[in-house]
């Protein structure tokens, strides 16, 4: 008998990727107008992929800042404006951050309809958030969202010993709703983390398909119970589950 339902929160009950859209465009906007001399395209470009630990291996001197994410994101920004010839001086690197950061915010939402769904979901069964990622990053995003009042506990990656798709953090998640593997599904957008951590706890997983080539690819290796395209079709996979 189901019980609770587990839920990652970027690009499965928020849409994520629209944020970053919207906030790269502001971005582009702002050091494009105070720096004209910056290939504003490629500095973008690199900075989503820092932002994404994507040039880690490139950049190995920040890797030690990784600690504290808001000054590795300063430090990314000084790197890769020195790439293009200008020394930025820390404190206007603070302030290019800061414009990402505030326009991300002021367009971080669920996906449409998703409040909706957690509130109906929420009548019958326990939910909890289980989210990677940083605390810098991730509690501005619960507190965009209100995510408190729409789920029962809410777990951060950033804040525990490991993140999904160790098979602690899924314990943790059971310890606190008091069911077992048996009674909770979960739902997320990655196959690795989600699905395949999921999976390894003895839990029934929800994949959403968010159509990337990459994730297709490694379908053959990570198996979910349900595929669905829109995060709110959960409610037909757990009203088949009752």
């Amino acid at each position: 008998m189901l019980k609770a339902i587990f839920l990652d929160m970027d690009e499965t009950l928020c849409a994520t990727s629209l944020a970053d859209k919207h906030a790269a465009n502001e971005l582009k906007l702002y050091v494009s107008d105070l720096y004209p001399q910056l290939n504003a395209d490629m500095f973008l470009e690199r900075y989503i992929a820092g932002v994404y630990k994507k040039l880690n291996d490139e950049l190995p001197e920040l890797v030690p800042l990784l600690t504290d994410e808001l000054f590795f994101r300063q430090n990314l920004i000084l790197v890769l404006f020195k790439e293009q010839g200008i020394e930025l001086p820390f404190d206007a690197a603070v302030a290019v951050q800061a414009c990402f950061d505030q326009s991300r915010m002021a367009s971080f939402d669920f996906f449409p309809k998703m409040k909706e769904t957690l509130v109906a979901l929420r009548k019958s069964y326990q939910l909890v958030v289980i989210t990677n990622g940083p605390v810098f990053s991730q509690h501005p995003k619960l507190a965009a969202t209100e995510m408190q009042q729409y789920v029962d506990h809410i777990i951060v990656g950033g804040e525990e010993p490991e993140e999904k798709p160790a098979l602690s953090i899924f314990e943790k998640a059971l310890n606190l709703v008091n069911c077992k593997p048996e009674e909770v599904i979960h739902m997320g957008d990655s196959l690795a983390a989600d699905i395949a951590g999921a999976k390894n706890a003895g839990i029934k997983s929800i994949w959403v398909d968010t159509q990337k080539d990459s994730d297709h690819q490694q379908l053959a290796m990570i198996e979910p119970d349900y595929i669905v395209s829109n995060p709110v079709d959960i409610q037909t996979i757990v009203a088949k589950l009752a």
